[in-house]
């Protein structure tokens, strides 16, 4: 059942089946979506994410923005495995603050997205709940044929990059809660932005994947050093991060600058939702290359060697102490 204000299947009539365009979506008629043979050209990448007001959003963020989002972290996996997107499947448990008006500025978040990265929704389910507002997304990809850059691939030796800025979805969020430092308030609003709003970086990750160059890929949603750390211990080795090589955005860097304590937080703090891949050293040269021409930034930050667990060092080339590795649902 869904709140009591809203009719379940008008619901889905006037806001959800406008967008199912993909023919398998059966135009939201059916309780199954079928995607043919054809549909699929190389590997089906599937992936699941879950949002929950409170926890992964602020209760009060505008629908749009929240529909961007439970979109764009599923995305963002697809991104860490070079698949294009094809279309995804949307559980909303709506509480009793949502009301058509809110679901109708949700779907036009969705819509939104779907125009931007060309996929589709392909069904469903719509129900209620007494807790709180909870969106699941079953986000299917086209990915490159065989296992693109598992987490068990990176070798010794490899160099680690990461895409875009690391640390905003951190300090986005600290802002959002008015606990960030004090910085300008343009970069503050440039932060919560990216928290709410993030940018998976779909272009490069097929562009990267298809290039056979990529050892091991993850996204960064946990946190940089966390998911590092999964590779690191799926490829049995040991990863190295200087420090002063991770990118920061201009905010990142003001808060930073105002406390230095920011810097551990920024590189554990999750949400920022671009990737971190390995690759060995001689593919330095090409890998940039790609990154040039798809305009998002690629930057080295480290290397693999032989060992486990993740190490950061600071510009006095000491290990950085780290309270946590990162962000994890079940943390105290």
């Amino acid at each position: 059942m869904t709140s009591p204000s809203l009719d379940e299947f008008g619901l889905i009539a006037r806001h959800l089946a406008p967008l199912a365009t993909h023919a398998a979506a059966r135009g939201l008629t059916d309780d199954v979506a079928v995607l043919a043979a054809r549909d699929i050209g190389g590997s089906l990448v599937i992936t699941a994410d879950a949002i929950v007001a409170g926890v992964h959003f602020l209760a009060d963020d505008p629908p749009e923005a929240v529909a961007q989002r439970v979109l764009r972290v599923n995305l963002s996996d697809l991104a860490a495995k070079g698949a294009r997107p094809i279309g995804y499947v949307l559980t909303l448990a709506l509480g009793h603050d949502q009301d058509e008006a809110w679901v109708a500025r949700f779907a036009a978040g969705l819509a939104a997205n779907q125009r931007q990265f060309s996929w589709s929704l392909l069904g469903g389910d719509t129900i209620g709940t007494p807790g709180p507002l909870t969106i699941s997304v079953t986000a299917l990809g086209e990915g490159p044929a065989g296992d693109a850059a598992p987490r068990n691939g990176a070798r010794a030796g490899d160099r680690i990059w990461v895409t875009g800025s690391i640390g905003d979805g951190a300090l986005g969020l600290a802002v959002c809660l008015g606990k960030a430092p004090s910085i300008a308030s343009d970069l503050a609003e440039a932060a919560a932005a990216r928290f709410r709003v993030p940018q998976p970086r779909v272009k490069l990750g097929r562009a990267l994947m298809e290039s056979g160059l990529v050892t091991a890929s993850a996204d960064i949603s946990d946190g940089l050093v966390a998911d590092l750390a999964h590779i690191a211990e799926e490829s049995r080795l040991r990863g190295l991060i200087d420090g002063p090589f991770v990118p920061l955005s201009p905010a990142g860097q003001a808060a930073v600058a105002a406390d230095a304590a920011w810097f551990p937080k920024l590189i554990t703090g999750g949400d920022d939702y671009e990737l971190v891949i390995t690759g060995p050293a001689s593919a330095d040269a090409a890998l940039r290359r790609i990154a040039r021409d798809t305009g998002i930034p690629l930057t080295p930050i480290g290397w693999m060697e032989e060992g486990s667990g993740v190490t950061v060092y600071g510009e006095d080339g000491e290990p950085i102490s780290l309270e946590r590795a990162g962000y994890t649902h079940f943390q105290p």
